[in-house]
């Protein structure tokens, strides 16, 4: 099947904007359409009727009709006006967001789009990976926004003027330099939606293009903690708590032994969290944010079955509370296939416990 042949007649619908904007636009093709068909219906008619040597004689005069001027002038003016009042109310919505929607910061660069989220979560929208920095890179991803909630979004560019276009809101607005504009959405379907630079910036513009992941409230929240890696990377967001937790994780040397391969000394945490641990000795705990604290905090106290007790202990002065958490929203975020590489080398902090027994038991899983 062909590209062109996928190509809806009508472009997907997908927030509150939208629905507004497709009745107003139809009602004004249908009712332009129709007149424009009946004037030229009309001038074929006139054309063939009247035609020269159709009719006997000469054309008679016909003077004016102050009726026919009146009928031709103020019907087609109350038509308009329904035109006007009705895009007035469509564009009173369009121009004033809810007082409660959140609002998410995004610059227009040559050629990407870089969004931060209210906490300080970051996220690059599509764009030329060859013209990024290797931090710019590992951030690709999709802007993610939460079903039926109003989100705002400020916008200014770096360079040029852009245009955020996004079809599936009915919705485009200029990015200027050295100025800020708003649009807002409130998204009505779940799904992905493209984003387009509908404004041509340079040589690279037709790459500007990336994408829009409509999803449930919950689910956006857990985004913004860094739960769910939803912009389209296995990371966490960046700029969230566990992004944060996943850079503590290196710089304590946590995967020296917390490796995702066989020569493991401790278990590989991706998919702990929330599930049933068997621990030496017997018995068994679910695996939350309690258990996590506890381990990090007192190892020893409840060691997991099969592995031996070496880990260190890290008390508040190693890792306070604020970083605690971070740490435990890491381990939330952690799925098959997520733990990152032996490959960074921080210090220790001070006062980081260093000596580790080696472990003789190489199966991963545990503490």
């Amino acid at each position: 099947m062909t590209t062109l042949s996928m190509l809806p007649f009508i472009p997907e619908r997908a927030s509150t904007l939208a629905d507004q904007f497709e009745y107003l636009f139809w009602y004004i093709t249908i009712t332009t359409g129709v007149v424009g068909l009946g004037v030229y219906a009309a001038l074929a008619y006139f054309c063939v009727r009247y035609r020269r040597g159709a009719t006997s004689g000469s054309t008679p005069r016909i003077l004016g009709s102050t009726r026919l001027e009146l009928a031709w002038t103020v019907v087609p003016l109350l038509v308009f006006l329904t035109f006007f009042a009705w895009g007035m109310f469509v564009y009173n919505h369009a121009a004033h967001a809810p007082a409660d929607s959140e609002e998410i910061f995004v610059i227009g660069k040559q050629w990407m789009w870089k969004a931060q989220y209210p906490n300080g979560q970051r996220v690059i929208i599509g764009g030329n990976p060859a013209n990024m920095t290797e931090a710019e890179r590992k951030s690709i991803g999709k802007l993610v926004l939460p079903l039926n909630k109003p989100v705002k979004l400020t916008l200014t560019s770096e360079d040029v003027i852009h245009d955020f276009g996004v079809p599936a809101f009915r919705s485009k607005i200029d990015v200027l330099p050295g100025r800020y504009t708003t649009v807002w959405y409130q998204p009505t379907k779940l799904g992905e939606y493209h984003v387009y630079c509908d404004q041509y910036c340079g040589t690279w513009h037709s790459l500007m293009v990336g994408k829009i992941a409509v999803v449930p409230e919950q689910d956006y929240r857990d985004f913004l903690q860094g739960f769910k890696p939803l912009q389209g990377s296995d990371n966490a967001v960046d700029g969230s708590l566990a992004h944060e937790g996943r850079q503590l994780f290196l710089k304590l040397q946590c995967i020296n032994c917390h490796g995702a391969n066989a020569t493991a000394k401790a278990p590989v945490l991706e998919g702990l969290y929330g599930s049933r641990v068997p621990l030496a000795g017997g018995g068994a705990e679910i695996a939350d944010d309690h258990y996590i604290i506890e381990s990090i905090r007192r190892p020893r106290l409840k060691a997991v079955e099969g592995w031996e007790k070496i880990m260190p202990a890290y008390d508040e002065s190693q890792v306070s509370a604020e970083e605690m958490n971070a740490l435990v929203a890491y381990i939330r975020s952690l799925k098959k296939g997520t733990t990152p590489d032996n490959t960074q080398r921080f210090p220790a902090p001070v006062g980081a416990p260093t000596e580790r027994t080696p472990s003789t038991v190489p199966t991963p899983g545990g503490k």
